[in-house]
């Protein structure tokens, strides 16, 4: 049996780290239940979901996240806390 998987909903965004280092922030709002982070930041970042642990992200990696209920679950930061935001680049789906 061949499983076909259709979204109904998706799309590309990408959102900055805080200026102040340390803060996670938030995706933008989107209905979703998977989103992808594509660390192309030249930085480590931090990832969480809601108010979890963080997880490292590795520069030139990418991580799918499912089960979510929006994308603004998934907050992000650097992992070095540096205040100049990065901006890391995320898909979507529902």
């Amino acid at each position: 049996m061949n499983a076909n998987i259709r979204y109904k909903n998706g799309g590309t965004s990408e959102v900055a780290t805080s200026a102040t280092g340390a803060n996670f922030v938030a995706l933008p709002t989107f209905r979703a239940t998977k989103v992808t982070l594509f660390n192309y930041t030249g930085q480590k970042i931090d990832w969480k979901i809601d108010n979890g642990s963080f997880i490292e992200a590795n520069n030139n990696t990418a991580v799918a996240i499912d089960g979510l209920v929006g994308s603004q679950q998934v907050s992000v930061r650097r992992t070095d806390l540096s205040g100049t935001p990065v901006t890391v680049k995320f898909h979507f789906a529902d």
